[in-house]
């Protein structure tokens, strides 16, 4: 599984000719891309996908998915807000296609009250409810953008995310079904499951088996439950069970790609800024070590 690993590009640095060799000394063969140079995907000019795609061969990394904000900040009963976002995706879809990733990220609309990124906010088990008439306006919604991505050959790839409907494994795999499309595939991100309030190596994963596109791999543990206050970790520290999610993964014969999202980024203890090649090392050793064998 270690071969199918790579990272994402700004959690290593934030610019790409920093980030892709350091990405590459780790023995990885891919990258997720979500930023260039501090700059969104959907605002990059075409010279810059250009030097994009010379260092991507430089370095020999491939793309593995476009690391898009569609509709996260968007909320589901907001029609004309989603007609922007379709503009935005279109610009994403079209960096894909140049620098040759099968997958643009997706979000699921934001959830109604959410604060801020929800940190702390209520972990309800599961993840909390989905109401039937949020579902409907998600998935009419969804499955446009589904087509928009399949009629380009692309995956759409749905991450739980702790501020969105599909904060857990369990409603991710609502939307799936609400949707029904087949191009709409799941981003699978154990640690916001947790954070959501969910059980990533019991109905978290269950819900999204078979149905994952890609994997976000970082760690995460409960600071205070009663507040939902959550902090990330270093990879192999916090709660999430990395061992048991990678057992689980390798059970069911996984084979796409895997990322790095380190997040995980303390300052040190003069208080300077944190140092993300070292943060970002520090977590790919964590996952070496949950992929060694049991003994």
């Amino acid at each position: 599984m270690l071969d199918r690993f790579g990272v994402i590009s700004d959690e290593m640095h934030d610019e790409l000719a920093t980030a892709l060799p350091e990405i590459r000394a780790l023995g990885c063969r891919c990258v997720e891309v979500q930023l260039f140079d501090g700059k969104t995907v959907a605002g990059v000019a075409d010279a810059e996908l250009d030097r994009a795609e010379d260092l991507l061969v430089e370095h020999g990394l491939t793309v593995s998915a476009i690391g898009s904000q569609f509709i996260k900040p968007t909320y589901a009963q907001d029609d004309a807000g989603f007609e922007r976002e379709l503009e935005l995706l279109r610009a994403e879809i079209r960096v894909a296609k140049r620098l040759g990733a099968p997958i643009v990220r997706s979000y699921s609309f934001r959830r109604d009250g959410m604060v801020g990124l929800g940190n702390p906010s209520p972990r309800s088990p599961k993840g909390g409810d989905v109401p039937s008439h949020r579902l409907e306006q998600i998935a009419s919604k969804m499955r446009r953008a589904a087509q928009m991505a399949a009629d380009e050959g692309l995956v759409l790839g749905l991450e739980n995310v702790r501020s969105c409907w599909a904060n857990s494994g369990h409603n991710t795999g609502r939307i799936l079904d609400a949707v029904d499309h087949p191009a709409l595939q799941a981003i699978w991100d154990p640690g916001n499951d947790l954070v959501s309030g969910g059980n990533p190596n019991a109905e978290g994963y269950q819900a999204v088996r078979g149905r994952i596109c890609l994997v976000h791999v970082k760690d995460a543990h409960v600071v205070d439950a009663a507040a939902g206050l959550t902090a990330w970790d270093a990879v192999g520290k916090g709660e999430v069970g990395w061992r048991e999610q990678f057992e689980l993964l390798t059970r069911d014969g996984y084979r796409w790609w895997l990322s790095l999202e380190t997040h995980w980024h303390p300052k040190g203890p003069n208080g300077e800024p944190a140092d993300k090649v070292r943060d970002s090392r520090v977590s790919f050793e964590g996952i070496k070590e949950a992929l060694t064998v049991r003994r």
